[in-house]
């Protein structure tokens, strides 16, 4: 939680549209994800900010496996980069 950006913005299907604020209480309250892999990585990057897309496959106990198509922009700002959005599409 440490990076992501004041001004981060989260969309999720189901959930919508999330602040930081909104994101930092769901992500104490919810149960962590003991496995998680990315794949079909792809990759844009400039002096300040990078793009991430992939397929993210998350598990964890009692729980059926999830499945969805993500992307994540950071934002580099004095050295150090921060998460300025993020968004899951579950597949």
């Amino acid at each position: 939680m440490r990076k992501l950006d004041e001004g981060c913005l989260m969309a999720f299907g189901p959930t919508g549209i999330l602040t930081r604020r909104r994101v930092v209480e769901m992500l104490t309250a919810a149960p962590r994800w003991q496995e998680v892999t990315m794949t079909d990585r792809a990759v844009v990057e400039t002096n300040e900010v990078c793009v991430l897309a992939y397929r993210a496959t998350a598990r964890r106990a009692g729980a059926d496996t999830y499945r969805a198509l993500c992307t994540t922009t950071w934002r580099r700002r004095e050295g150090d980069w921060r998460i300025i959005q993020h968004q899951q599409t579950p597949v």
